[in-house]
């Protein structure tokens, strides 16, 4: 790998620089472009078990169609529309929702249409290949371009006649070729190290979770005596401790708040406190302080737990809470020990509603948790916190290892597409 001698200007800041005998060309200059125009009224219930595939997005797989996964059509539903029937080499790339995902048609066992959320790519001449198309709009010339041209809607959407329209730069053939099998073999060790950091982060957190549970439902001493617990998934606890319902081991502090817009939010000067959601925190506010009801002032900290999704954290000093959470703070006990517990606790025959599940106060208040003496909730708290905190610094250092890799990553594809590096 070395670089070109000599480059001349594109006069496109996303592209920058390219070799002199490269050319700055359009997709529509030399590609089929086209989509599904709708449906066609076609229902749910019209899909077959035998038929030719229609594609959607969620059948997109490192780059290729995972022809496992998607839906059957009619012979006659596939005939509506020959523009969108796919041949062997094609790209495809979703234009609604999450778009730029691009995969390559490779080893169609059969027919195959797409849904009306997936764009069909196919060169008409010989100037370019689909492999090294495919690299392209994995670039940042793709996205660039894509950032540069987008409207202010929040619907994201690809439109053709505006995506015809991008530039970009086209080698020889031959280059085409060794770029496109260049970054085939540098990203997929790059994707291998990126899968394996992965599975170490999985595995930290798997551990993480066993330390937890281990110290909150059995204790630091391994020769205690044990009884039964009386809650079936927990099995035996220490004898001397006790079992209580929520509402009996810790305080509710719902008061009535008034949460605040992000419109809101993002219009303040002054952005000093925390403000927590379902989510943890959600944003910074400024120092409102009405009547005490909408600022919660906990100086010693205090459980918060989501009403959906149950997450639960601890909040200290000044902060704001929206209608989102519970507060709780242990009657008597050790506030990390609860914080402890309540992460670990199955919420699910607990949530209500399907549309939008909910953990009402009610339900929350008759959970079940395990109440050691204080000293105990103390050395527990103290063990889980050394442990965790180690556990959770080599997640943080994989997770770190991670984004570098995908940075690089990132620049290896701009600068081979864009002959910053020569590969051939």
């Amino acid at each position: 790998m070395s670089t070109y001698s000599k480059l001349k200007p594109t006069n496109i800041n996303w592209i920058g620089e390219i070799p002199l005998d490269w050319e700055i060309k359009r997709l529509k200059q030399n590609t089929y472009l086209k989509g599904r125009i709708g449906w066609q009224n076609l229902r749910a219930d019209e899909f077959v078990e035998e038929g030719p595939y229609c594609i959607t997005g969620t059948d997109f797989k490192d780059g290729i169609i995972n022809w496992k996964s998607p839906y059957r059509v009619t012979e006659e539903r596939y005939e509506i529309d020959h523009n969108i029937h796919l041949e062997e080499g094609d790209l495809i790339i979703t234009k609604d929702g999450t778009i730029g995902k691009v995969a390559r048609v490779t080893d169609m066992p059969y027919k195959a249409t797409l849904n009306s959320g997936i764009m069909l790519i196919r060169p008409t001449t010989s100037a370019f290949h689909t492999h090294f198309l495919y690299w392209i709009l994995n670039s940042e010339v793709f996205y660039q371009y894509n950032e540069y041209t987008k409207s202010g809607s929040t619907i994201l959407h690809l439109y053709q006649n505006v995506f015809e329209r991008m530039p970009f730069p086209v080698p020889t053939i031959k280059e085409q070729t060794a770029i496109a099998n260049y970054l085939d073999e540098k990203t997929s060790k790059l994707d291998l190290l990126i899968s394996n950091k992965k599975k170490q982060i999985k595995r930290l957190k798997e551990v993480r979770q066993i330390e937890i549970n281990t110290a909150i439902t059995k204790g630091l001493n391994p020769n205690a005596r044990l009884k039964p617990s009386g809650i079936e998934w927990l099995g035996s606890i220490p004898e001397h401790w006790e079992v209580k319902r929520v509402k009996d081991a810790l305080n509710f502090h719902n008061n009535v708040r008034i949460p605040l817009s992000s419109e809101v939010r993002g219009s303040m000067e002054k952005r000093i406190y925390d403000y927590y959601g379902a989510s943890g925190v959600i944003d910074k506010v400024e120092d409102f302080i009405f009547d005490g009801t909408y600022i919660l002032i906990g100086e010693d900290g205090a459980n918060l737990l989501a009403r959906s999704s149950p997450l639960a954290f601890i909040a200290s000093g000044k902060f704001w809470v929206n209608n989102h959470a519970h507060i709780l703070k242990p009657k008597n006990g050790n506030i990390s020990f609860f914080t402890f517990q309540l992460e670990m606790l199955d919420y699910t025959v607990s949530v209500t509603g399907s549309a939008q599940p909910k953990l009402t106060l009610e339900a929350l208040g008759a959970i079940k948790v395990l109440c050691p003496p204080i000293n105990e909730q103390h050395d527990i708290t103290d063990h889980l916190l050394d442990r965790t905190s180690k556990i959770d610094q080599l997640t943080s250092n994989l997770k770190n290892q991670i984004k570098q890799l995908q940075e690089i990553r990132k620049i290896e594809i701009y600068n081979a597409v864009t002959g910053k590096i020569k590969v051939a």
